[in-house]
């Protein structure tokens, strides 16, 4: 049997923030960060909510890569306003933490685990017997508005390094993909959080068994991505563009929600917290490398994708060559550093840190293939460097 899980309902367009007009709650506890405040996307939701009667309480604090922490502050919130209703406002640091913060909500047993013991238990216990959950996106990336999974950053281990709660309960009931709150994303952000949707599309493309649904999504959000981030990056205004990307990053989420990730998403995740790197550029950074090193494994796949995205490829081989030709074209395009030596990155710092990311890498990877520590040290040098990568 094969499932496929997405949002009950997913409302996308500019202006369809006004579908919060058709919500019915008694409470709703706003999870969000000061940023999205300061543009002014928690007043547009707590208008729209205050002419349904509806008493809100606003969590602000949600810092980029949210930690367990803020996740606890979150939940604490939670058990004293008592929502029947949470919201999940701004990119996946705030979906993720609120997402979280509901499972501890509706059982607050998982809050008094050790975390390792909360990642396993959640899976086996229903939400939604206390409150539903709604995802805004603000980003135009992350995807984490129609999937099954909360990043959370476990600050106790050197460097910190991300987990994942997974739970097909996880999936929002509703999500709310408004271009029109994308349109304050600066270029830099914009690039980003594309080229984190990209890697959804093409990673689970590539690592998930050819499936009806799950191909025709990410085939369709990648040729988006590459057609419309540089238009998107070039005029943030650009509504078309917009639109694309925003329907792009939720389409992508169903991707990975439904199929699989691998040694790209794995290294991303440790260099993204350790070094501070936002999370799509942390992506964008070590893509090459990382496809370079899946091709053995999933080659015929490369071959697939490639025709499909009309890249007209001679063999698998070529396939893989051209798909990494056009993702460094793309980064070009949108003024992506090439390298992570590229961000200013003190060296020392990278290179003592290097073993400790490998391991932590091996130790919490989320895909296959199975590589050694030193293929994963050797991504990251590549990465570094930034120099073309080479096929196996």
């Amino acid at each position: 049997m094969t499932r496929f899980i997405i949002p009950r309902e997913v409302n996308y367009g500019w202006g369809v923030l006004d579908a919060l007009k058709y919500v019915e709650a008694a409470r709703a506890l706003i999870i969000t960060d000061r940023g999205i405040e300061k543009l002014g996307h928690v007043a547009k939701v707590r208008s729209i909510l205050k002419e349904k009667q509806i008493e809100v309480r606003v969590f602000n604090e949600v810092e980029a890569d949210p930690s367990r922490k803020t996740v606890i502050k979150v939940f604490t919130l939670a058990q004293e306003f008592q929502p029947d209703l949470f919201i999940g406002l701004g990119g996946g640091s705030p979906i993720d933490a609120g997402k979280v913060a509901w499972a501890l909500y509706e059982h607050p047993d998982l809050a008094t685990m050790a975390w390792s013991d909360a990642l396993k238990a959640v899976r086996r216990r229903m939400l939604r017997q206390k409150a539903r959950y709604i995802a805004i996106p603000c980003t135009s990336g992350t995807g984490s508005d129609s999937t099954c999974v909360a990043m959370i950053t476990d600050e106790e281990v050197q460097p910190p390094a991300k987990t994942m709660m997974v739970s097909a309960q996880m999936v929002p009931d509703v999500t709310i993909v408004d271009a029109e709150l994308a349109s304050t994303m600066p270029p830099s952000i914009t690039a980003d959080t594309g080229f984190d949707a990209l890697s959804h599309t093409i990673e689970g493309y590539l690592l998930t068994p050819p499936s009806d649904i799950i191909d025709v999504l990410a085939v369709g959000a990648a040729q988006a991505v590459f057609s419309w981030l540089p238009k998107a990056v070039a005029n943030g205004k650009d509504v078309t563009a917009r639109e694309k990307m925003h329907i792009a990053a939720t389409m992508g989420g169903m991707v990975i929600s439904n199929g699989r990730l691998s040694l790209l998403h794995d290294c991303a995740h440790q260099i993204g917290p350790a070094f501070q790197i936002t999370h799509g550029r942390a992506v964008a950074l070590m893509f090459c490398p990382a496809l370079a090193y899946l091709f053995p494994s999933v080659s015929a796949r490369f071959g697939e994708l490639a025709r499909r995205l009309g890249l007209e490829p001679a063999n698998d081989r070529d396939a893989a060559e051209k798909l990494i030709v056009e993702v460094e074209h793309l980064k070009k395009q949108v003024g992506m550093p090439s390298s992570i030596k590229e961000t200013g990155l003190d060296e020392k710092g990278f290179m003592a840190n290097l073993d400790m990311l490998a391991q932590n890498t091996l130790g919490g990877r989320v895909g296959p293939p199975g590589p050694t520590l030193e293929d994963i040290k050797g991504l990251y040098l590549k990465a570094w460097e930034g120099a073309k990568v080479q096929l196996a």
